[in-house]
C-alpha cells in the first residue's frame, strides 16, 4: 500500500490502483486519517527538508495517536514508521509531504459544518470531498464545502484554480460557485481557474459535460471535452472556444509550468504563486512583450535565467524575494 500512496501523491495512479486505494481508505478510519495528513506537498531546498522532517513525523504520529482507540499501540507505531519510510523516500527525491498545512477549518452555518482547505503559495493540495470526488488545488487556492452534502445539490465554493474529478450522481448535481461563475456537473473532470484578483476566469473540460453560468448576467454555455470558456470580469462576457494546448491548461497537475504568449505581469503573478515569492521590478520594462516557455518541475533560478535572457535584465534571488534590475 505504501507504493500506491506514493504514486497517488505523485499523481501516477492507474484507474485500477485508484480503486484499490479508495477501498483501502474506506476500510479503516486510521488509514484515511494518516493518508489525509500527507496530501499537501511542495518543492523544498535541502535545508528546508532537514528542518521539516521532525515536524512532519511528529505531526503524523500525533494524528495516529488520535485515531481509533481500538487500534493497539504497537500496531500504531509500526504504521507510523511505515509512513515515515515513505517520507524518507520522498525527501530523497527532493520532495516532502506535509501534515495538514492546508488551513483546515470547520465553520458552522445553520445545521451544516463547512470545511475549508487552502493551498498556500508554493504548495499544491489534493483532497477528497464527502461524496468521493477528488479536488486538486493549485497554489494560492481555497475550497469550502460542507462536511456532509445535504439536499438536492452538492455545492462547493472555490477561489483560485482547481482540477475536479467529480463522482457521478445524476440525482444530485455538483455545483461550484466562484466570484464570476457557477458551474454545474453530474460527473466529469475539468479545470477551473478563478482567482478573484484576476481579470479572466476560465473552465476547461477534460471529460464529460459541464454547464457554466455567469454570476453577473446569467449568460450560460455548455462545454464538452476539449472545450473551454473564459469569463472577462470587465464586461462579464463569456467566450467559448477549444483547448488548443493541453499542457497550458492541465500541465500544472504534472508540475509543468508553461507560458504561452504571456506578458510580464502575468508571468510575475504565476511565479509568485508557484514559488511563494515576491517579485520586485526596479527598472523600466516592456510589460507588453510576450514570452513562451515550458518547464518540467523547474527551479526558480532556471525560470529566471530564461526570462532574464528573453527580457534582457539582471536579477537577484534573496530568500523569498526576487529583484529584477
Amino acid at each position: 500500500m505504501e507504493q500506491l500512496i506514493f504514486k497517488y501523491l505523485n499523481e501516477k495512479l492507474t484507474v485500477q490502483e485508484e480503486i484499490t486505494l479508495r477501498e483501502w481508505l474506506e476500510s479503516n478510519s486510521e488509514n484515511r486519517q494518516v493518508f489525509e495528513n500527507m496530501v499537501s506537498y511542495w518543492k523544498l531546498s535541502e535545508a528546508q527538508i532537514n528542518s521539516s522532517k521532525e515536524r512532519v513525523f511528529s505531526n503524523i504520529i500525533e494524528g495516529v495517536q488520535k485515531s481509533s482507540k481500538k487500534t493497539k499501540e504497537s500496531s500504531s507505531w509500526k504504521y507510523v514508521w511505515r509512513i515515515a519510510a515513505i517520507l524518507v523516500l520522498a525527501t530523497g527525491l527532493g520532495l516532502v509531504f506535509n501534515y495538514v498545512e492546508n488551513r483546515f477549518a470547520g465553520e458552522q452555518q445553520g445545521d451544516l459544518v463547512f470545511i475549508e482547505k487552502e493551498a498556500q503559495y508554493g504548495q499544491k493540495l489534493i483532497c477528497e470531498l464527502p461524496d468521493g470526488s477528488i479536488v486538486k488545488l493549485n497554489s494560492g487556492s481555497k475550497i469550502s464545502y460542507p462536511k456532509h452534502f445535504k439536499g438536492s445539490n452538492r455545492e462547493v465554493s472555490l477561489s483560485g484554480e482547481a482540477f475536479f474529478d467529480v463522482f457521478r450522481n445524476p440525482e444530485r448535481p455538483f455545483v461550484i460557485r466562484t466570484s464570476q461563475m457557477n458551474i454545474t456537473v453530474l460527473g466529469t473532470s475539468f479545470n477551473v481557474n478563478a482567482y478573484t484578483e484576476d481579470e479572466i476566469s476560465s473552465v476547461a473540460v477534460k471529460t464529460g459535460k459541464v454547464a457554466v453560468k455567469s454570476t453577473v448576467n446569467d449568460q450560460e454555455v455548455t462545454l464538452l471535452p476539449n472545450e473551454k470558456v473564459q469569463v472577462v470580469a470587465q464586461d462579464a462576457m463569456m467566450k467559448k472556444g477549444s483547448v488548443q494546448n493541453d499542457e497550458k491548461v492541465f500541465g500544472w497537475l504534472e508540475q509543468t509550468l508553461m507560458f504561452e504568449d504571456d506578458d510580464l505581469p502575468t508571468i510575475i503573478t504565476r511565479l509568485e504563486r508557484w514559488y511563494d515569492v515576491k517579485v520586485e521590478v526596479v527598472r523600466k520594462m516592456n510589460e507588453k512583450k510576450t514570452f513562451t516557455g515550458k518547464y518540467k518541475n523547474p527551479s526558480l533560478r532556471a525560470v529566471m535565467e530564461s526570462l532574464s535572457y528573453a527580457y534582457d535584465f539582471e536579477y537577484e534571488l534573496n530568500g523569498k524575494k526576487v529583484i529584477i534590475k
